[in-house]
């Protein structure tokens, strides 16, 4: 009974100090304005107002701002707004307040000279990212994204063979299907897309390409190994961006490409971009002259259409589609002299539907606060020929995702969300097939800590539900720290899972006469990431320059094993038995050696 007696005193005690505090809390409302020329008062949208000497808001559209005190007066507040002169306040009320702000004095023109570096390395991102911007893509003016890395040396791409036409690219040693591959943030072009995926971008249409080297956020899911590879469209309201676009392209070898783009501005909420691609390759390479193609003729219809509101306050959303057709076909070009022999070719037709939308809510009174919906539907049609083998698959897949954020004081953040992924395959390898159903809903959590912006730490993990495998678990953390401005060292560490695609994942094999062996259930592949970049910008005889060095170590706890080595008839599949791991080191010197010449080392 005493402790009863405690307990209860206990939590009125709580109660009355949480009303007395609730009662104590004002909300103090005005709005930031200036004398314009004509003598007319106009709102100052984007003023800062500061106080309790560290807390800041920001005035809305309308110069309207809300800020929240604990009713001690009276309250010392300053406003202030760049080109105008700071006015400090003593307020004794929470009556509603307006603050007329004048222009400071006006400064002489100064004129700011900057350059865009095809590769852009951060000293402030904690994260190791490398930005290709649009300056660096244009290098290749007829490229798709596989083409796009040409001249990166973080990202290596390659045939799989010259049978299936299919490319992978290679980071930090190992292959492309360890990187998670993006399209503005939402994880894109997985299943029995990964084969062909980078031919499905093309150049034309891309604004820039961030790479993150390493464990990404948790916020993409669990699947990111060696790293991210996040692609950015041109967007519809960028003023920058031509309001029509056409590019053209043809050689010699037979292949053809033509790009066009329209931007509409239709109104000032409303915008819209529509994206056209067409490729034709149908010139018979063959270096060896052996009667088979090096690489694979090649037709492709690519349309992308995005529209884009925003009510320049709180709203922001985008909706869009996209439609690709594309074929490919392979192998043996010249029948043998002797008809009575077979002639081997191949055939891969893709078709693939995408709608999909993002909807933000911005809180201008609260910088850094922000809710984010995104939603993805996807379907995918892969059917395929290798001589008389036959493989057809069907994809299905939904995602979706809702994330808040907000900053905790003034310098960290926290973000969390939840998000649902379904993935449906179906498969028919030959006389074959296979079903397979993912349903895995998700939660994740990210928070940021910095200290005097001289180091930052990002701790974030997930938690989601596998349908098949049941609980997974990934944590991830990042630091980094600035010995100075232009000098940085990240360090980070994750975990990622995986769920392998035995024929998808290893298209180039059915090209072969081997018979594909799975010898037991396959595991879905776990590893671990372990890494240090130090990036250094430098000045040297008055010209930028930048040295870059990575050191990482992938780990597998579990992996698949494709053996093809063990009999020449057969390939092998079974899970990892010993020890799997990958070790990357590289490092990158850039210099603007003359005006218009880098060099890259």
């Amino acid at each position: 009974m005493n402790f009863i007696r405690s307990y209860i005193t206990t939590g009125c005690v709580l109660f009355l100090m949480l009303f007395n505090a609730g009662a104590q809390s004002f909300i103090i409302k005005g709005k930031v304005t200036e004398t314009g020329t004509n003598g007319k008062v106009l709102p100052v949208p984007g003023a800062v107002i500061q106080y309790h000497d560290s807390v800041t808001e920001n005035t809305d559209a309308d110069g309207k701002f809300s800020i929240a005190t604990d009713g001690r007066f009276p309250l010392t507040v300053i406003a202030f707004m760049t080109g105008y002169e700071s006015d400090t306040l003593i307020w004794k009320d929470d009556s509603f307040k307006e603050i007329r702000l004048r222009h400071a004095v006006a400064l002489k023109e100064v004129e700011i000279k900057g350059r865009q570096d095809g590769l852009a390395y951060s000293t402030i991102r904690t994260l190791n990212v490398e930005k290709v911007t649009e300056k660096e893509i244009l290098k290749a003016a007829c490229c798709n994204l596989s083409e796009a890395f040409e001249t990166s040396p973080t990202v290596n791409v390659a045939y799989t063979d010259a049978v299936t036409g299919a490319k992978e690219i290679r980071l930090l040693g190992l292959s492309g299907i360890y990187a998670q591959l993006l399209t503005e943030g939402i994880p894109n072009f997985r299943g029995i897309a990964g084969s062909y995926g980078l031919y499905f971008i093309p150049g034309p249409w891309m604004e820039s390409i961030q790479i993150t080297k390493g464990s990404g956020s948790v916020q993409q899911g669990y699947e990111a190994t060696t790293g991210q590879i996040n692609v950015e469209f041109k967007k519809p309201y960028d003023e920058e961006a031509p309001n029509w676009y056409i590019n053209l392209f043809g050689e010699q070898n037979g292949n053809m490409e033509i790009n066009l783009s329209g931007r509409k501005q239709l109104n000032d909420n409303w915008s819209s971009i529509l994206m056209l691609h067409g490729n034709y390759m149908n010139g018979n390479q063959d270096l060896q002259k052996d009667g088979f193609l090096d690489i694979p003729h090649a037709r492709q219809l690519n349309m992308y259409n995005r529209w884009h509101y925003s009510n320049h306050s709180r709203l922001e959303s985008q909706l869009g589609c996209r439609l690709i057709v594309d074929e490919r076909s392979g192998g043996q070009y010249e029948k043998p002299a002797n008809n009575l022999l077979r002639q081997f070719t191949s055939d891969v037709k893709n078709r693939r539907a995408e709608v999909f939308g993002k909807f933000g809510i911005l809180y201008p009174e609260s910088p850094g606060k922000s809710i984010g919906n995104i939603f993805q539907f996807t379907l995918h049609e892969l059917n395929s020929r290798f001589g008389d083998r036959i493989y057809n698959a069907d994809q299905k897949t939904v995602y979706l995702q809702s994330i808040y954020q907000n900053k905790i004081g003034s310098n960290h953040e926290i973000k969390f969300g939840v998000n649902y992924r379904y993935d449906q395959w179906e498969e028919k390898l030959d006389s074959s097939s296979r079903l397979i159903t993912e349903s895995v809903p998700g939660l994740f959590s990210e928070f940021t800590l910095n200290h005097n912006e001289k180091w930052t730490i990002v701790t974030g993990g997930r938690l989601d539900y596998h349908n098949l495998y049941n609980w997974i678990v990934t944590p991830r953390v990042h630091f980094r720290y600035n010995f100075t401005p232009m000098v940085v060292v990240r360090i980070s560490a994750g975990n990622s899972f995986r769920v392998p695609n035995l024929y998808a994942d290893n298209i180039g094999v059915l090209a072969s006469s081997r018979t594909m062996v799975v010898e037991q259930d396959i595991r879905p592949e776990r590893a671990w990431n372990f890494g240090c970049n130090i990036t250094g910008k430098f000045e040297l005889w008055g010209r930028e320059g930048s040295v870059n060095t990575d050191f990482y170590h992938t780990l597998f706890t579990n992996q698949l094993v494709v053996d093809r080595v063990t009999a020449i008839d057969k390939v092998y599949f079974y899970n990892l038995s010993g020890k799997s791991y990958a070790s990357s080191a590289q490092a990158t010197i850039n210099y603007e050696l003359i005006t218009h010449l880098d060099i890259r080392i």
